[in-house]
This record gives C-alpha cells, sequence and structure tokens, in this order.
C-alpha cells in the first residue's frame, strides 16, 4: 500500500512539475493537457485519473486544508489577537496547499494566478473558501449577519496582506524568507490600521 500511495504521488507531482516548466514561457491557454501529459510521461487518459482539470494542476482545492483551518483558528496562541492568529492560520494554509511547487516554480505560479483570467478565477474561489473558513472561525456558526459583515471585511484585509507579501517575496527574487516578507506585511497593515485611526487627510502613500 505505502509503494503504491508513493507511485501516486510522484506521478500527481510529475504532471505539476510538468504543467509549470511549460507554462514558465506560455501563457496558460497556449499550453494542452495532451502536453502536459507528454512532458509527463503519462497518457491522456491516466492524467485525468489524477486531476479533473487543467486548472486543477496549478490550484487544487483539494490541498485547502479546511480540517487544519478550523482546528487551528479554535487554538489561539498566546499573546495573538485577531491579526495575528489570522496571519498565522492563512501563511499556514498557504503553505501546505502549495508545499508541493518546487521554489524555480513559485514564480511561475504566481503570474499565473495573478495575470491569467482561468487561473485567476481559480484562486479568487480558493480565497474565498479560505475566508469563510476564518470567518467561521473568528465568530462562529451562529454569527449576525453584521457579524459576518465585520469579520469578512477583516478577514479580507488580512488576506490581501498575505498576498502583498507573496507579491514582495516574488519581486525580491525570493532573496529572504516569505515569513520575513509576512511580518513586513503585518506591521503595514498595523500601521494602516493605526494610521487610517484618525481623521487627518493625510494620503495613504505619501508622494515621493
Amino acid at each position: 500500500m505505502a509503494n503504491r500511495e508513493e507511485k501516486l504521488a510522484r506521478t500527481r507531482q510529475s504532471v505539476v512539475d510538468a504543467a509549470l516548466r511549460l507554462l514558465a514561457d506560455h501563457d496558460f491557454d497556449a499550453v494542452s493537457v495532451d502536453e502536459i501529459a507528454r512532458e509527463a510521461g503519462i497518457g491522456r487518459r491516466t492524467f485525468f485519473r489524477y486531476f479533473p482539470t487543467k486548472e486543477d494542476v496549478v490550484l487544487d482545492p483539494r490541498r485547502l486544508d479546511r480540517a487544519y483551518a478550523l482546528e487551528a483558528m479554535a487554538h489561539r496562541r498566546d499573546g495573538e489577537d485577531d491579526i495575528t492568529l489570522v496571519l498565522r492560520v492563512m501563511a499556514e494554509l498557504q503553505r501546505r496547499a502549495f508545499q508541493h511547487v518546487r521554489p524555480e516554480h513559485q514564480a511561475v505560479l504566481h503570474r499565473l494566478s495573478h495575470a491569467e483570467p482561468a487561473v485567476m478565477a481559480r484562486s479568487w474561489l480558493l480565497v474565498e473558501a479560505a475566508r469563510e473558513l476564518l470567518v467561521e472561525g473568528l465568530v462562529g456558526s451562529d454569527a449576525t449577519a453584521p457579524q459576518r459583515r465585520r469579520a469578512r471585511v477583516f478577514v479580507g484585509a488580512c488576506v490581501m496582506t498575505i498576498d502583498a507579501a507573496v507579491t514582495s517575496w516574488i519581486e525580491s527574487g525570493m532573496a529572504t524568507s516569505l515569513e520575513e516578507d509576512i511580518r513586513a506585511a503585518e506591521q503595514d497593515l498595523r500601521l494602516s490600521i493605526r494610521d487610517r485611526a484618525d481623521a487627518s487627510p493625510r494620503p495613504l502613500v505619501p508622494a515621493p
């Protein structure tokens, strides 16, 4: 059984690697399932045993660890406020979802999820699913509509903070650890909230 599971995992990984190698130099719509399968050394029918669609190779909803998210949100660490809690859980969700993506393919994945319409749509659905998990973890399933609205606004800001951190990390050539960029983005979020709490007309981004 262990050998069979290892073989399945290797084949699945080979498909992901093959797709991202091809997509490094081509638009998403320009690469076919047949080309990915051929690059991975498998047949078209085998491809579909592992992935229902081409989008699933890049962003697979099965990798969203829902059980972890709800469990982690229920166990706040000492000294954690809501910002630290949500950012920690969101960052770990992202790590688990993309741990199979090799370092040399991280920039390719980021481009696809931010610039290719089909992948952007899938990314949005996954972000929405993650956001709702975190909202439920914050306010529970019995929250009122206003409570859930406020939680969605807050969690949405945290989700975009993680996205900003990942984008900064990619743009810097991944020269530092992603954790450093997330910590810096958390401070940016806190400063933005604090600075906008007053009613001053100061612009959010100072003029150069």
